[in-house]
């Protein structure tokens, strides 16, 4: 909420309509359709040819090591939450060394979980997500009364003081827009869920809704309960619980952050550890990366080798993390966009089980407003904050051409061999 109560709120509420649904439109669409493991690399490559297919793959992947590492960052801040409640605070954010270290509870058995396959992580998820809803609904049961007797501390203030309208758009839009991302993301394990065709289309419609009254209301009670803007901080939800309910819930909050933050991290390892075993498939990547665990049918080397770049990226803080985890995620999701257009252009009779309605007029607007969206948000990050992450960003989106390029002769030779 450092953007503000009134412009933080806004975003949480808008960011959906133009970022949001369409990602999970394209993506019920294109999974209906093609049901395969790898997913958005599957689509991009079938629509545009392999060069854009791998580009597609490849700032995914990157743009994982960025997302993944998020979760022990946000893991540590909440184990430091729960110390702080007990009167013992760790103090992590003044040793960053020690909050690295701290992400390793996470990253070890997670990783282990997923080399046992899709089901046991599924499995997980649902017990976690479970766990992590459970206090923040008594939390909004209890704050949401304050709430509707005092509607105007919503908006008040609307941006925070020593920002302008526009500062404080670009200091929310990414943070915003990085909790809304990554509803393609399960597709590159289609190839091992029942009925994807089906199941897909479905849970996205019900993910998308229900993902933004989970920010939206805890929000909501967060800004009346907590309006002192220099009390929010990464991992500011057990204060917040402690404003409205006292320590136990706050207590709650931070226990279940930990819990949080694990069943996430396992969720978006499982999406984008198979992409380097795809690209590994293609000969685009070193071919031990298509090795499968002989006792549970899982990419364990993908896997851990995924893990081990989460590892080191964890290493920087979520404010840095987030700019660069959106710019290469948007460049991955522009050409999946692309490929959804162009699909439909070249292969009108493939078999849809679930089509965007509306014809072109709403496919234009679901392909144009998220590109819009991450090229305003873009642009107002390089001018109000600077273009370091920005730098960073383009270094990634670089280093895919340059990757393809200097893989071609091994690609070559790879091919000669088969």
């Amino acid at each position: 909420m450092t953007a503000g109560p009134g412009m933080g709120l806004l975003l949480i509420l808008l960011t959906p309509l133009v970022w949001a649904v369409p990602a999970a439109l394209m993506a019920a669409e294109l999974t209906a359709a093609l049901p395969v493991e790898g997913g958005y690399y599957i689509w991009v490559k079938r629509a545009f040819g392999p060069f854009s297919g791998f580009l597609c793959a490849w700032w995914t992947w990157l743009y994982s090591w960025v997302d993944c590492a998020v979760y022990p960052v946000l893991f540590a801040g909440y184990l430091d939450s729960v110390f702080t409640l007990t009167g013992h605070p760790l103090g992590l954010d003044s040793h960053p060394f020690l909050k690295w270290i701290i992400g390793l509870v996470v990253i070890v058995p997670v990783t282990m979980l997923n080399i046992r396959g899709a089901r046991s992580v599924g499995e997980t998820a649902i017990v976690f997500g479970v766990a992590l809803i459970a206090p923040f609904a008594v939390m909004v049961a209890l704050g949401l009364p304050k709430v509707l007797s005092h509607p105007a501390a919503l908006v008040t203030p609307a941006i925070a003081p020593g920002h302008t309208v526009s500062s404080a758009f670009s200091l929310g839009l990414f943070a915003v827009m990085w909790n809304y991302l990554g509803w393609d993301s399960m597709s590159s394990a289609a190839g091992e869920v029942e009925a994807p065709s089906k199941s897909f289309p479905w849970a996205l419609a019900v993910a998308v809704p229900l993902v933004s009254l989970c920010y939206a209301l805890p929000a909501a009670v967060g800004i009346v309960a907590m309006p002192n803007l220099a009390l929010w901080k990464d991992g500011s939800w057990p204060a917040v619980g402690t404003h409205v309910a006292g320590p136990w819930l706050g207590f709650w909050l931070a226990t279940t952050g930990l819990v949080g933050s694990a069943g996430l991290f396992a969720a978006t390892l499982l999406a984008a550890s198979r992409i380097p075993f795809v690209l590994s498939a293609d000969k685009l990547l070193p071919t031990k990366l298509t090795e499968i665990h002989p006792k549970f049918g899982t990419p364990w080397i993908a896997i851990l080798v995924s893990a081990a770049f989460y590892t080191a990226f964890s290493y920087a803080t979520f404010k840095d993390l987030a700019v660069v985890d959106v710019v290469l995620y948007s460049a991955a999701l522009t050409l999946e966009f692309g490929a959804l257009v162009a699909l439909r252009i070249k292969e009108p009779n493939l078999h849809r089980p679930f089509r965007i309605p509306g014809g072109w007029p709403v496919l234009a607007f679901v392909t144009l407003a998220p590109i819009g969206t991450v090229a305003f948000g873009v642009m107002t990050q390089f001018h109000e904050q600077g273009s370091q992450m920005l730098r960073l960003s383009a270094i990634g989106l670089l280093s895919g051409p340059v990757w393809w390029w200097l893989a071609k002769p091994w690609r070559t030779v790879q091919k000669g061999r088969n």
